[in-house]
Parts: structure tokens; sequence; C-alpha cells
């Protein structure tokens, strides 16, 4: 069994920096899982569109160059739950790394996961004239604006984990949503045998990570007349919400669930809690991830999922593309993850030995980069129960 998911920085680094022809995919398909995308979908999807467009471009610079150390400005979700402490940590955690003769002030905001705090952080932080700015937008029309100015002050912008509507920008790491939402349904239909009565919990409103996988899953949807949602609800990427809601469709829908699919393994879990105190058995749920107390809980109740990727240690990545922008060396318009991170692809209950930790918590999300004594600093080790 696999139990330790850390990395080294300068592997990681290595990858980044090495040949972008990895990029050079075909525009209606994504390797990492098969998934097809028709032309009517990428016509009727613009970030669909913009994505396959990005990922074949390669943005010039030369424009951004100049002498280090850096003065880097992140804008960040902020801690409202453990997927996102982890990407701040990381962050912090790549820029120790690289030292202050790379970087030497790490500026940072907090918008504890509102587009309304987040607009006014940007200006503040562009304020103190940051060499660059690396953004995980709350928002994707309201902090359109933000990242404009940001360029035309001359700040390169760095999107990371999430996009906005204006294509003026550096470039994005992250992963095709739109897929990712897409292979989730498509699971739970097959799991299903192409019918059943299924809902949907999506994450934060307005966020790409739960606008654009929901999209992605309603358009599996209505592809498999089959098919029947009972409802959807946002469930905030919360596992106390997640469980709130789920009681209310037991309550309503009782044994009519067949099926669940879900935005998030923190949802996920209040999901299972919320079964697991009905005394109910657990209908499969697409939506579960690199999550530890996910993977515990589907384990321990046999939980037929399936689950896509979205490690909060992807900060890495959009730190080491902050230095090559400000190097001018040219970059990829939309980096993938997935081409650089190991043990992020997507994964089924089949495969849970290959990824459960032991002596983490629950709250953790792999792969980890930094030492696990960085973990209990941060108390997200426990007493593993083996050996």
């Amino acid at each position: 069994m696999r139990l330790k998911r850390v990395f080294s920085a300068g592997l990681v680094c290595l990858l980044l920096l090495g040949a972008m022809s990895l990029y050079a995919q075909e525009a209606t398909e994504e390797p990492a899982s098969g998934v097809q995308f028709t032309e009517e979908e990428i016509a009727a999807s613009p970030y669909l569109e913009s994505l396959l467009r990005r990922q074949n471009e390669t943005y010039d610079t030369s424009a951004f160059a100049k002498e280090g150390p850096y003065r880097i400005a992140l804008a960040s979700q902020g801690p409202t739950n453990s997927w996102a402490a982890l990407f701040d940590e990381h962050v912090r955690w790549r820029v120790e790394e690289l030292g202050p003769d790379v970087v030497s002030e790490l500026l940072y905001a907090d918008a504890n996961g509102s587009a309304d705090i987040q607009v006014p952080q940007v200006e503040d932080l562009l304020a103190q004239e940051p060499d660059a700015l690396i953004l995980v937008p709350m928002g994707r029309a309201a902090l359109s604006a933000p990242v404009e100015r940001a360029m035309a002050q001359g700040v390169p912008v760095i999107l990371c984990a999430s996009g906005v509507d204006t294509d003026n920008f550096v470039t994005e790491i992250g992963t095709n949503l739109y897929r990712s939402g897409k292979s989730l349904a498509e699971w739970l239909v097959d799991e299903l045998g192409g019918e059943g009565n299924i809902l949907q919990m999506n994450g934060i409103p307005g966020v790409d990570t739960a606008e654009i996988e929901a999209q992605a899953a309603r358009t599996v949807w209505a592809a498999n007349p089959g098919i029947n949602v009972l409802d959807e609800q946002y469930g905030q990427w919360s596992t106390a919400e997640a469980k709130r809601v789920m009681e209310q469709w037991i309550a309503q829908f009782g044994d009519q669930i067949d099926g669940i699919w879900s935005n998030g393994a923190q949802m996920s879990m209040g999901i299972i809690s919320a079964y697991e105190d009905a005394g109910l058995p657990i209908p499969p749920i697409a939506g579960g991830e690199y999550m530890n107390g996910f993977l515990r809980v589907a384990d321990a109740h046999g939980v037929e999922f399936y689950a896509k990727q979205y490690p909060p240690s992807m900060s890495v990545l959009c730190v080491d593309t902050a230095i090559q922008v400000l190097r001018g060396e040219p970059v990829q318009r939309f980096i993938d993850f997935q081409d650089y991170i190991e043990e992020t692809r997507d994964f089924s209950h089949e495969e849970i030995d290959e990824f459960f930790n032991p002596n983490w918590s629950d709250d953790v999300f792999g792969p980890v980069f930094f030492p696990e004594e960085r973990l209990a600093e941060l108390g997200y080790l426990v007493e593993s129960s083996e050996g």
C-alpha cells in the first residue's frame, strides 16, 4: 500500500519549466480521461472553448522580465476550509523554499470566500506595486475588471484554481473543470444503467469549480432521458451544510434516491454522515476527491464512488509559474496540473488503498509537497492505528 504522498519542490519546478509540448493536445479530447467533447458542447460553453484554445497558446512574457528578488501578491480564497488552508500553506512553503533571493516578500489577502471582499483587496494589493499577482478568483464576472486593471498596470496575472470572464491575463493553472464534471456524471449514469433518480449538490455559487462542473453534469443528464434529477442545491463545500441539505433530501425523497452527484469531497462526507444517521443504505456518489476523511468514511461504509481531483498543492505550480513569467520565459496560457503533479488522476472506490494515509487527519487533501513535520505543526497528523 502506497501511503505517503510527499513530493519534492525541485521535481515540481523541474517539471514545470520543462518541455511545454505536453500541452499540444487535440482540441476535442482530454487524454487524461478520454472524455470527448462535441462541437455543440464547445460552442455552448465559453469556458470550454477558451480552455481548449488556450492550452495550445503561449504567452510572450518578455515585457514582464526583470531582475529579482520579486514581490509576489496572493489574493486567496482564504482558509475557509482545509482545502484553502493547505493551498495557502503550500504557497508559503514554496516561497520559503525559493528563499529571499528569489521572493523577497509575499503580499497576502484573505477573501473569506467572497468576491465582494476580494475585489477591494485586489485593488489594495495592486496599490503596493507587486511584481506579479496570483489570484484565486471568487467570481468570474466580479474579478474581471480588477484583473484587467492589474494587466494595464504592468502586473502579470496568474490565475490559480479558477477563472475570470476576461481573456486579458497571462495564464491559468487548474484542470478542465468541464471534463471533471462530465466524467463524474457519466460514471453515475453508467453505474445506474442509464436509469434512476439522482440529486445534484454544487459547491459555492459563482465559482468556476462549482458552476462549470455543474453545467457539464447537466449536459449529461439532458443526454440521458432515463435520468431524473430530483433536486439541485448548493452545499457550499461544507460538510455541515451538505449534511443539512442531505437530511432535507432524505426526508423529502427517502428511498427514491438512486444516486448523488457531488461537487466536492467535503460535501460527500456530509452526505455520508446524513445517511449514517438515517440508517439508510448509501447510494453511489459521483464526487469524491483525494481527501483523507472522505476516503476513510467511504471505505468504512463501503460506498461506491468516483473521484476527480483538485489538489490545493497546485498552488506550488502557481508560484513557480509567476517566477517563470518574471524571468521573461514563455508560458502556456492554460497549465493543467494533471500534466505535472503525480497522483492527480481520477480514481474510484476500488483504489482507496492507493490513496488513503492513516497518518493524516481527515482534513488533508493530497498530494502534499511539504514535509510531514509541517503537517504536524498545522495539526493535520494523527497517531496511526497500524503497526
